[in-house]
């Protein structure tokens, strides 16, 4: 039963053999694609019984990542609402520090641990999310942005063992290029958007040739009312 027990303890066995968090790249889409419509809503996508397991997972990691866009956009809470659960480690990546100090993470980073990941080196707004409660981690910029892999690391000093990384498509792309992803969490949902403006799970820059993909194996599928789950390894 190996491939079973490895697969149980995924988390565990990497973690102790790198000294880098797991990380898993959760999102939900329509069949044709899309995580938001053109006028970028998308609430909700998927039915009750999926969004009830990625809260599943939310207990499972240690950590939620998401990038600024998203705070910005969505204003979330991103913790665990099972009765009795625990809330993983909120982690925000924001190169610039653009999160609003009003934003509700930032409010509740007294009760719910709280790191911002920047590259800016204006130490009067750290000062300002520090009094808030909340951890700033800075890393050397990588083309503008949070070092993603610098970050790993001092994340794994940290005890972080896994991440659920929930952000948008630039984010996405980022964390494929800097080879950070282990594995895919893909929720589809019956539905078709349409819209060339449609936002979709991963965008950035993109590759140039079907060859310079980002390939995956090992697929696994869950059914979740009408919402499928396909989840994959990262080669």
């Amino acid at each position: 039963l190996k491939e079973e027990c490895d697969e149980i303890n995924e988390v565990f066995f990497h973690y102790i053999t790198t000294g880098t968090p797991f990380v898993v790249m959760k999102y939900a889409m329509t069949a044709d694609g899309r995580i938001a419509t053109k006028t970028g809503a998308s609430k909700w996508i998927t039915g009750e019984k999926a969004r009830e397991n990625v809260h599943r997972s939310r207990l499972k990691y240690s950590a939620i990542m998401v990038g600024v866009g998203t705070v910005l956009k969505d204003d979330p809470m991103l913790t665990c609402r099972i009765e009795n659960g625990r809330n993983p480690t909120r982690i925000l990546c924001d190169s610039h520090l653009r999160t609003p100090l009003t934003s509700q993470i930032v409010k509740s980073a007294e009760t719910v641990p709280t790191i911002i990941a920047t590259c800016s080196s204006d130490e009067k707004s750290i000062s300002e999310y520090e009094k808030r409660g909340c951890s700033v981690l800075r890393t050397s910029p990588q083309n503008g942005r949070v070092d993603l892999k610098s970050l790993m690391k001092r994340l794994g000093e940290l005890k972080i063992d896994s991440v659920l990384l929930e952000g948008g498509g630039e984010l996405n792309f980022s964390a494929f290029g800097e080879g950070i992803v282990h594995k895919i969490e893909c929720y589809i949902a019956p539905k078709v958007f349409g819209g060339k403006e449609a936002k979709s799970p991963v965008e950035g820059m993109g590759v140039r040739v079907p060859e310079e993909a980002f390939l995956l194996n090992e697929p696994k599928v869950s059914f979740f009312g009408e919402d499928i789950l396909i989840e994959w390894r990262v080669r």
